[in-house]
């Protein structure tokens, strides 16, 4: 299992428990007390920093020692930001057939603006046509308390919308990932494309691992079924799709497969399935 489900899961995929989109709602803690984060048990996880430390550095820091050709001060930001980020839960690849079954109990669900694209493009989602994220749980009840994070404004759906909705995206090209809040709740579902995704880019051009795991399967093409129409191609974020050209046919890396899906989606001949990652023992532990 990955670390969420490890911490969240309640024995099961955290995804899948409902718990998990609408605990924190209903939680009172003392007055001037954060949220606590579910996961690690190391006494640093969330710990703050120690007086009279060296600041700590981010991404920024790291890119900046790149460009100057200083890899060591690259590298050392790197695992530590790993490191950090491994002690909380991130976001997780989900396929859309299990996408369908969270917005089944995920509710109320809502529609609203992307912070990846208004980060990466300067570019404010403002109404339905145009929203291409998703808040889920009893935490969108209280949306209008972050007016920056919501500032295009939400549109709340009903579950049938809510799937007609994903699954436009879904033939479009976006792959599916859950946001995980505060440290015990699941806020949000992103539908999102490389390289707009901040944790996509995070993990694919900087090997920021630990702030996106990969989804709980792989995808497989039987080749007696595939006759290499190319539908798929185009449609992987992750560099994991390619067409073989000595058999004319598609091929998938499952070491680079992250298990979105969205090379099943396009397959007019199910000719791509989905296999349980765990169930794979060279990929068991590949997260």
């Amino acid at each position: 299992m990955c670390r969420m489900c490890d911490s969240m899961g309640g024995g099961g995929t955290w995804y899948l428990n409902p718990k998990n989109y609408s605990n924190r709602m209903y939680k009172l803690r003392e007055p001037g007390k954060g949220p606590t984060t579910q996961l690690g048990n190391s006494p640093n996880a969330g710990a703050a920093q120690e007086p009279g430390a060296a600041p700590r550095m981010g991404l920024p820091h790291a890119l900046e020692a790149k460009a100057n050709g200083d890899l060591e001060t690259f590298n050392k930001v790197i695992s530590d930001l790993n490191r950090r980020s491994v002690m909380r839960a991130g976001a997780q690849v989900v396929p859309l057939h299990e996408v369908m079954e969270i917005l089944d109990f995920g509710m109320p669900v809502a529609a609203m603006m992307c912070i990846c694209r208004k980060n990466s493009r300067a570019c404010e989602e403002c109404n339905l046509s145009e929203y291409t994220c998703m808040g889920l749980g009893t935490g969108m009840l209280k949306w209008e308390r972050w007016p920056e994070r919501y500032r295009g404004g939400v549109e709340f759906l009903s579950t049938k919308q809510a799937k007609e909705w994903v699954e436009y995206w879904d033939k479009k090209g976006m792959m599916h990932m859950l946001m995980q809040e505060g440290g015990d709740f699941i806020g949000g579902l992103c539908n999102c494309d490389y390289p707009d995704c901040g944790p996509i880019r995070n993990r694919i051009d900087y090997g920021l691992w630990a702030q996106l795991v990969k989804s709980e399967y792989v995808c497989f093409v039987d080749w007696e079924k595939c006759n290499g129409c190319g539908d798929c191609l185009g449609r992987c974020h992750y560099n994991a799709l390619k067409f073989e050209a000595t058999m004319e046919k598609a091929h998938i890396d499952q070491f680079n497969c992250f298990g979105c899906g969205l090379c099943e989606t396009a397959c007019p001949r199910d000719a791509i399935s989905y296999r349980d990652r765990k169930k794979i023992p060279g990929l068991a532990k590949v997260w």
